[in-house]
C-alpha cells in the first residue's frame, strides 16, 4: 500500500486480511450457516422469473479457464455472469434477509458473487461462511455509518466494496492488491437511488447483483495487477465528495467474541420489504378480530423512515409492478387483511392490481408518530385501527425489537418457508438434502459440492 492509503481503507483491509475462522464465536458459525440456506432458498424460488431468466441468457457457457455455476441449472459460466445470474435470483422475491440501522442494505445480496469465486477456487465450506462474515460485517457497518440512500446512492455503493475484500480474501490478495480491489469496487461502480424511487422497475432485484459482480471482477483485477485509482474515499472526487459530502464515522468492524452483523440481519419471513414485515404481522392479528369485507376504514400508524420507504411515493397505493407492490406498505397491509397472509404467489398472480385490493388501499390512511420514529429501528412499531361497518373500532399493535430480529423465526419456521420456496422447483427429497447441507456447509471440502445439490 502507498502513503495516500487512508485509515478507512487500513481498518477495511486488515479486517478482511486478518479475520480468521477460528476465532469466530460458535454462534456467528450457526447464524451464517442459517443465512446462507435461507438465501439459496429464496433463489430457487425464483428460477423461473424473468429477471432470472434473462440473467442466465446471458450468463454464457464457458469450456476452460476459470469458472463457477449458475445455481438450478449448473451451466459453467465465468464468475462474474454467475455472480450476477445468481445474485438476481435470490434477490427476485424480496425475501432475503436485511440489515437495516442508519441506512438499509440486503448483505446477502453478496452471497452471489462470494459462493462463485469459492467455487471458482475449490476452496471448502468454512472458506465461504467466512469471506460472508467477512462481507456481511463490512456493508453492515457502512449501514450503521452512512445515510447513502437519504443522499441518493443505493445499496451495491457499499456492497461492490464488500464482495471486492471478500473475494479477495478467498483470492489470497496481499494488502496492496487489496487496496486495488476496492478502489476499483467504489470509483467504477457509484450506483444511485434511482433505482428505488417511483415505480420500480426489474432491476431494483439486480442493482446488488451487478454489485457483487463488480465487487468479483474488481478482486480479479487487482489479482492480475491492476491498479485502482487513489484516494477512492477522500480524493477531489473521491466517495465522500460525490456522496455524502464529508467523511463518515465508521464504527468498529466486530472480532473474537462479539455479536457480527450476520447475526443481526432480518431475516424475513414474507416477500416484501424489510418495513412491511411487521405490518403483515399486525394485519394478521386485526384480521383475527374483524374481517376484511367488514372494514369501513383503516388507519396505518407507523415510524418516519418505513413511511418513506413504503408510503410516500404515491406509487405505492396504486402499483403498476410487482418491484413496486413488494415495497408497499399499503399492499402487504390489504392482502393479507383480505387472504390471511402474502406470499411469492401473492405476486406472481398479481393481486396487487385487484379490485379489492385496491378498494381497501382506497379506505386507508397513513400516519407518522413521533413516538414511533423515536424508538426505531430499536423497536419498530406498527399499528392498525379499523372501524367496522357497524362502528365498532379495532387495533391491532405490535413491536419488533433487535432483540426479537437477531433471534429471528426458528429452526421449523425456516424449514418450512425453504420447502415452501423451493416447491415445484425439486423434488422434496432434493430440497431437503439441499437444506440439510446448507446448514452443514462447514462440513463440506469443496463448494462445488454444495453447488450440486442446487440441480433443478
Amino acid at each position: 500500500m502507498t502513503e495516500t492509503t487512508s485509515e478507512l481503507e487500513h481498518r477495511l483491509i486488515d479486517y478482511a486480511l486478518s479475520l480468521r475462522y477460528d476465532d469466530l464465536p460458535a454462534e456467528t458459525i450457526l447464524q451464517a450457516k442459517r443465512r446462507l440456506m435461507d438465501t439459496v432458498g429464496g433463489a430457487i424460488g425464483a428460477f423461473a422469473s424473468h429477471p432470472a431468466r434473462i440473467a442466465r441468457h446471458l450468463a454464457q457457457p464457458v469450456a476452460g479457464g476459470p469458472s463457477a455455476r449458475v445455481w438450478g441449472s449448473l451451466v459453467p459460466t465465468s464468475p462474474e455472469a454467475a455472480a450476477f445470474a445468481n445474485g438476481t435470483m435470490l434477490r427476485f422475491l424480496d425475501i432475503n434477509d436485511t440489515y437495516r440501522t442508519r441506512d438499509g442494505s440486503h448483505p446477502s445480496d453478496n452471497l452471489g458473487g462470494v459462493m462463485a469465486v469459492a467455487e471458482m477456487l475449490g476452496l471448502c465450506g468454512r472458506d465461504l461462511l467466512l469471506a460472508l462474515i467477512i462481507s456481511y460485517e463490512i456493508q453492515s457497518r457502512f449501514v450503521d455509518a452512512v445515510a447513502f440512500n437519504d443522499n441518493g446512492w443505493d445499496q451495491p455503493v457499499p456492497g461492490a466494496m464488500a464482495c471486492a475484500l471478500a473475494c479477495g480474501r478467498l483470492m489470497g490478495l496481499d494488502a496492496a492488491q487489496m487496496r486495488d480491489a476496492l478502489a476499483l469496487a467504489i470509483i467504477p461502480n457509484l450506483s444511485t437511488y434511482q433505482t428505488r424511487a417511483g415505480e420500480l422497475s426489474m432491476w431494483k432485484g439486480s442493482a446488488a447483483a451487478n454489485g457483487a459482480r463488480q465487487g468479483v471482477f474488481a478482486a480479479r483485477l487487482a489479482a492480475e495487477g491492476m491498479t485502482g485509482p487513489y484516494e477512492a474515499f477522500d480524493g477531489v472526487f473521491g466517495l465522500w465528495n460525490q456522496t455524502v459530502g464529508k467523511p463518515a464515522t465508521f464504527p468498529d468492524l466486530v472480532r473474537g467474541a462479539g455479536t457480527y452483523a450476520i447475526q443481526q440481519s432480518n431475516i424475513k419471513m414474507y416477500p416484501v420489504r424489510d418495513s412491511c414485515q411487521l405490518p403483515v404481522n399486525a394485519a394478521k392479528a386485526l384480521r383475527a378480530k374483524v374481517e376484511a369485507s367488514q372494514i369501513e376504514a383503516l388507519e396505518i400508524t407507523t415510524y418516519k423512515s418505513a413511511h418513506k420507504g413504503a408510503v410516500a411515493d404515491p406509487e405505492l397505493w396504486a402499483p403498476k409492478t410487482r418491484e413496486t407492490a413488494d415495497h408497499s406498505m399499503l399492499v402487504s397491509v390489504a392482502v393479507t387483511l383480505i387472504d390471511g397472509t402474502i406470499t411469492p404467489n401473492s405476486f406472481e398472480y398479481a393481486r396487487f392490481l385487484d379490485k379489492d385490493v385496491l378498494d381497501l388501499i382506497g379506505r386507508t390512511k397513513v400516519e407518522v408518530s413521533d413516538v414511533f420514529s423515536a424508538q426505531a429501528p430499536g423497536i419498530r412499531n406498527c399499528r392498525l385501527e379499523a372501524r367496522d361497518r357497524a362502528g365498532n373500532t379495532h387495533v391491532a399493535h405490535l413491536q419488533l425489537t433487535t432483540a426479537d430480529i437477531e433471534r429471528g423465526p426458528d429452526d421449523g419456521e425456516l424449514e418450512e418457508k425453504f420447502m415452501m420456496l423451493t416447491r415445484g422447483f425439486m423434488p422434496e427429497i432434493a430440497a431437503r438434502r439441499l437444506h440439510e447441507a446448507l446448514l452443514s456447509a462447514d462440513e463440506f471440502d469443496r463448494v462445488s459440492d454444495l453447488v450440486d445439490l442446487t440441480e433443478i
